[in-house]
């Protein structure tokens, strides 16, 4: 172990067969630079056993925790990057309160630009080579639309899926969510549309694939969830 980095946890989000978690780091109360902790295998993706805490259980948005590390790793989409030292286990030191998250917000223009959409979202992907090395925002928004339901219904293999949809500087998006939370209440639910009003939403991008890099909808915070 190298090094320690102190972060509020903002995502935990599924990826791959592992998880992404990321935060803002804590310096003394106060935000400081986002911190995305990093295994070393191939899609870098954490296992939900390397980001335990020593009593068992995982890390929740909100949770103040100290991640062991050994050594940073920035890539041209994502300079956040820090590799954990998976020997060690991870620290809750504490927890943010809800209201006091809406001190730690960013305020980007865009969310990495806009006029890039696939099939089933809407500006929700970047072209490899746009990037700008960040990958992580925490933005506030009115209202927050779920969609679940099939992804692609006009394609027999298509999966249910749960996309979010929101407005943010003027601009609308919709983009996949992978918070895990979100993702098992409302994928239990039928299909349909869901809202959730004035929430915080992690927003980060992804690998690439295909020739983008595509914007995820990775933690979703809101009053009631931390009730």
């Amino acid at each position: 172990m190298s090094y320690v980095k102190t972060i509020v946890c903002f995502a935990n989000s599924r990826k791959n067969f592992g998880r992404c978690t990321a935060g803002k780091e804590w310096i003394n109360g106060k935000p400081g630079e986002w911190v995305r902790p990093i295994s070393r295998r191939v899609t870098h993706e954490i296992s939900e056993e390397e980001q335990k805490f020593e009593n068992g259980y995982e890390p929740q948005l909100l949770d103040i925790i100290q991640v062991p590390c050994e050594s940073r790793y920035p890539l041209n989409h994502q300079r956040e990057n820090h590799i954990i030292a998976s020997r060690y286990f991870w620290l809750k030191r504490g927890k943010l309160e809800f209201q006091d998250a809406h001190n730690w917000l960013d305020a980007p223009n865009t969310l990495w630009g806009t006029g890039q959409g696939s099939y089933t979202g809407l500006n929700n992907r970047v072209a490899i080579g746009a990037e700008n090395g960040t990958s992580l925002h925490l933005i506030s928004v009115k209202r927050l639309q779920l969609l679940v339901g099939l992804k692609a219904p006009e394609y027999p293999d298509s999966k249910r899926a749960v996309r979010g949809q929101f407005v943010y500087q003027g601009s609308a998006y919709r983009m996949d969510v992978t918070d895990p939370v979100i993702e098992r209440k409302f994928m239990s639910q039928a299909d349909g549309h869901y809202e959730i009003h004035h929430p915080l939403l992690c927003v980060s991008l992804g690998d690439p694939y295909k020739g983008y890099y595509y914007k995820l909808i990775a933690g979703v915070l809101y009053e009631e969830r931390f009730r």
